[in-house]
């Protein structure tokens, strides 16, 4: 859609191109107007006003202290959290598997994150020898990239198939941005339009719940709603930092909360750090 055409469409927007270093976006700073007879219609117009959010994070100061205390400031080295050490942490047997055809699960990529089947298998022949496991995602639904794959995207196929070892898994691949950020309503909307699919869907992607606006979460939520009065579970990682922290013009810290992981109406789940896996 073009600017002329969208002055057209929202009466009194009026758009201008904003650039700040490499980033350049097109906003309205005007007030607009719908057409009475769409107004019913509408739940919000995203993309209009809201600039993309900086994101300040407090130091890690503590981080360096760690390391200096207990390694002499280098990391210590292991292999990492692999699926094994996974399961064992959280006692999982070799019968904790998916025994029946109506197990499923799914998880969902976007900002051009992709995964590849090769990989997934290759993964399993390197982690995957104490647990039965499938090797190959069942269903990819929307545009799956061709180029490298994406780390998170990996992440999540892998350790997904891992944990929720031997169960049939989908993959919701999600094109496009809102507002430079995630397209959740996009892919809720793909989920709700569809007769038949997993029970349980995972996803590690978040924003910072003040760089979205009120309607845009408040329509996301009603379609969690939705999905939870069809038997869905959908899970959502806590964030990277758990509520987050930003530095405020006062010098104070404040909790930064991420969404959709603030929803009400969604499981949230937050990290397990180990220090010796």
């Amino acid at each position: 859609l073009c600017c002329s055409t969208a002055e057209r469409v929202l009466p009194g927007a009026e758009f201008h191109q904003y650039v700040k270093g490499q980033r350049s976006v097109v906003r309205s700073p005007r007030p607009y107007a719908v057409p009475t007879e769409l107004a019913e219609h509408l739940d919000f117009v995203g993309g209009l006003h809201r600039f993309p959010a900086e994101k300040k994070m407090v130091s890690r100061a503590w981080v360096r202290k760690e390391l200096e205390q207990h390694h002499g400031g280098r990391a210590a080295f292991h292999l990492g959290v692999t699926p094994s050490v996974l399961r064992q942490r959280y006692n999982m047997t070799k019968g904790d598997i998916g025994l029946l055809p109506n197990n499923s699960q799914a998880c969902a990529q976007f900002l051009e994150q992709y995964f590849h089947q090769a990989d997934v298998a290759e993964f399993m022949k390197l982690f995957g020898s104490s647990f039965s496991h499938r090797t190959q995602v069942d269903r990819v639904v929307g545009h799956q990239g061709t180029g490298k794959a994406g780390l998170e995207a990996s992440l999540d196929v892998e350790y997904i198939m891992s944990t929720g070892a031997n169960i049939s898994t989908w993959v919701f691949s999600n094109a496009g941005r809102h507002e430079s950020q995630e397209p959740f309503l996009a892919w809720l909307l793909l989920l709700s339009n569809m007769s038949s699919l997993p029970w349980v869907h995972s996803v590690s992607y978040g924003d910072d719940e003040d760089s979205l606006s009120v309607a845009y979460m408040e329509r996301i939520n009603v379609e969690f709603m939705k999905a939870a009065a069809r038997g869905l579970t959908i899970l959502f990682a806590s964030g990277d930092d758990g509520a987050g922290c930003r530095r405020v013009r006062s010098g104070n810290h404040t909790f930064r909360p991420s969404f959709p992981a603030s929803s009400p109406y969604v499981t949230t789940v937050g990290g397990t750090a180990f220090k010796n896996p």
